[in-house]
């Protein structure tokens, strides 16, 4: 099947297409993935004009989604790896190899906004808006999926998209797979954060361990300004607070 003939089954599946320049990722001029559209008349003038142009998706209005392996170092393996380590896995069937040498990971999904998060994780981006696409040159559908082999976005995929999701999340599902030192519980415990009933004495404990922890005064207290506003509820009055700083400081230096 020659390409113009692919990109047609492409639309007439419910894909909206649009043209980029030949062998790379930026549309003809007068385009843009907005204007990706369905005309079987206009795709064909596409090709009369330039038969070897790239072909982009509007993934959003295709109802689309792609994760987006890069190809940094020549080592797939990392990313992949990373990913499967915080427990996000990647089940499709219908995977493209790139340009690049790259890995792009489909899946269907209605609903999603045109978005992208780029670097979710070292070198994985997640993509609802638009991308180059096979019958691109240099794009190749891998082992013989077709459309129809596309899955289901997983969740955590669409959490991601929709700015409710990061790679730590999933972290706090699963035991800690290593020895935890004591400024990784500070850490916890700080993110963990106290509400208005506590908050003095939260403030100095936090204060102290991090003095204990070995910070210098002045680093510990540009630090606890930080926490107050991040993880207070509501934080302390700038005045208040140093009244508590001020406090443990002077009892840690008569230690």
């Amino acid at each position: 099947m020659n390409r113009l003939n692919q990109v047609i089954k492409m639309v007439q599946r419910g894909l909206y297409v649009y043209p980029i320049v030949p062998n790379g990722k930026q549309p003809i001029k007068d385009y843009s993935y907005l204007k990706a559209t369905q005309d079987i008349a206009l795709i064909k003038r596409w090709f009369m004009d330039e038969p070897n142009i790239n072909i982009g998706l509007n993934l959003a209005k295709s109802n689309l989604i792609v994760v987006d392996i890069d190809n940094h170092n020549n080592d797939l393996q990392a990313p992949l790896q990373s990913l499967s380590n915080l427990g996000y896995n990647l089940p499709s069937d219908y995977v493209e190899r790139t340009q690049s040498g790259g890995l792009h990971f489909y899946y269907k999904s209605d609903g999603i906004p045109a978005t992208r998060k780029t670097k979710f994780i070292d070198g994985v981006d997640l993509l609802s808006d638009f991308v180059v696409t096979s019958p691109s040159n240099n794009y190749r559908v891998l082992n013989g999926a077709t459309l129809d082999d596309i899955p289901q976005a997983p969740n955590w995929i669409i959490k991601a998209l929709d700015n409710r999701a990061m790679p730590s999340d999933r972290m706090q599902d699963n035991p800690t797979p290593y020895r935890r030192y004591y400024t990784g519980y500070l850490i916890d415990e700080i993110v963990t954060g106290v509400d208005a009933g506590n908050r003095n004495n939260w403030i100095a404990s936090i204060f102290g361990k991090l003095l204990r922890a070995g910070a210098s005064p002045k680093n510990a207290y540009n630090l606890i300004h930080l926490i107050n506003d991040n993880y207070v509820s509501p934080p302390l009055e700038t005045k208040e607070l140093d009244t508590v700083v001020k406090s443990i400081l002077k009892r840690f230096i008569n230690e």
